[in-house]
Parts: C-alpha cells; sequence; structure tokens
C-alpha cells in the first residue's frame, strides 16, 4: 500500500463512517445493515481490533473482515502486507476476545474468515460432527460449489477475488456450473496443505489469497498456522 493510498484512506474513513451514521439516524438503516473491513497486512493488522469498538459503538448490525488478495503489481513490495501465519493467529486471538466482550451488543461477528474454524477448532469451540461423509465438502470456502460472480460485463467467475473466469451470462448457468471450467475449483484432493488435514472438509482456509501470493489456487493458505 503506499503512502498515498494510506492517507486517502485515513482520510476518506472518519467521511464514510460519518455519512453511514447519518444515514442509520435518518432510518435508512435497511440500506446500509453492515460495516466490512479488508485486512491489508502490516498496513492495518493493528486497528483492525480496535475498530470492532468503533462498529459497536455506532450500532452496526454486522461486522466481518477479509484479508487482501495481493495482485502482480503488489508482489514486489511483500513487506507491507505478509502477515506471518503466528501473528496472524494472534490477530485472530484479539478479534476474539472483543467479540466476547462485545457479544450482547447488538452487533453480530459474522465468521467470514474460514481460519476462524481452525481457531476455534483449537479451542475447542468447533467439534468435527460425527457420522458424517468422508468425502462431502460441508464447510468452508464456496468457491465452486455454491455461487458465480457475475461482474459487470457478464463474465462468470468461480470467485470475485481472483481471476476465475468459468463462462457467461450468455450460457446456460447449469451447464457452466456442472461444467469442466467449473470443476478446476473443486478439485479438493489438489490442495497441497489441507488435503492432509482433518478439517479439509469445513475449512480449506482462502485459496483467492494464496493464489494471489502464488497463482496457485490449491497451494497452502499464506496464514494458517496449522501443522500437518
Amino acid at each position: 500500500m503506499s503512502a498515498t493510498s494510506v492517507a486517502s484512506t485515513a482520510t476518506s474513513f472518519p467521511r464514510g463512517t460519518r455519512s453511514w451514521w447519518k444515514c442509520r439516524g435518518r432510518g435508512w438503516w435497511r440500506c446500509l445493515p453492515t460495516w466490512s473491513a479488508w485486512l491489508h497486512g502490516f498496513a492495518n493488522i493493528d486497528e483492525i481490533p480496535e475498530l470492532i469498538d468503533v462498529v459497536v459503538e455506532k450500532q452496526a448490525d454486522i461486522f466481518a473482515f477479509g484479508r487482501y488478495c495481493p495482485t502482480s503489481k503488489d508482489k514486489a513490495h511483500r513487506d507491507t502486507w505478509h502477515v506471518e501465519p503466528s501473528r496472524y493467529r494472534d490477530f485472530l486471538e484479539k478479534c476474539w476476545v472483543k467479540y466476547e466482550q462485545h457479544k450482547d451488543s447488538g452487533t453480530t461477528f459474522n465468521l467470514k474468515e474460514h481460519l476462524w474454524t481452525l481457531f476455534l477448532y483449537e479451542k475447542g469451540l468447533f467439534k468435527i460432527p460425527e457420522g458424517l461423509d468422508n468425502d462431502v465438502i460441508y464447510d468452508g470456502c464456496n468457491c465452486g460449489n455454491c455461487h458465480f460472480t457475475i461482474s459487470a460485463e457478464g463474465r462468470l467467475m468461480a470467485c470475485r477475488r481472483f481471476d476465475s473466469y468459468v463462462g457467461t451470462v450468455g450460457e446456460e448457468l447449469y451447464d457452466v456450473f456442472s461444467g469442466p471450467r467449473m470443476e478446476r475449483y473443486r478439485e479438493h484432493e489438489r490442495f497441497e496443505k489441507c488435503r492432509r488435514c482433518e478439517l479439509l472438509r469445513f475449512c480449506r482456509g482462502c485459496p483467492a489469497v494464496a493464489y494471489g501470493y502464488t497463482g496457485n489456487f490449491y497451494a497452502p493458505d499464506p496464514q494458517c498456522w496449522k501443522q500437518v
């Protein structure tokens, strides 16, 4: 992230929060029920836990954050956005403490980050149910499983977070979804690390982030701290 973009973010955030609060105060809350934040590595990892206090104070209905997917132009500046797995796990711990602190606040904390599954599993708060099929995907990243992304140009993508073209809106959607282009994103046995993990059916981290780092959808999640 450049100094210009950091400065822009620092300026736009207060403006955005003021506008959001005015709209909600005028009864337009149904248009603006959520509050999302993007984790941009070293640029703002220490700010997200503090942001949780702000969204609770502002009575946001839902809060979630997602990790940044590096692009080709960013890869020369890895030190500005990469977060080591151990530090990311510590970051989730800080967020979890805040979530527990504010659990009765009225703000719902959406655990959209798939590594929350691993975090809760290690704490004993997520348990693998008994009697499940070993070859069925039950949770985690839904790329290839249950959705498309449609671009403004009518392109269909398996995931909105990286270039994953699978067809166009001019094609029969069922044929695209069940076809070979989409199948490339549900070959779960190809996950280089996750296939050896008991949480394969429930987690798999974020393949889009892995793709942003390596160009390989099935590479290990760069922030996953689990040893397998």
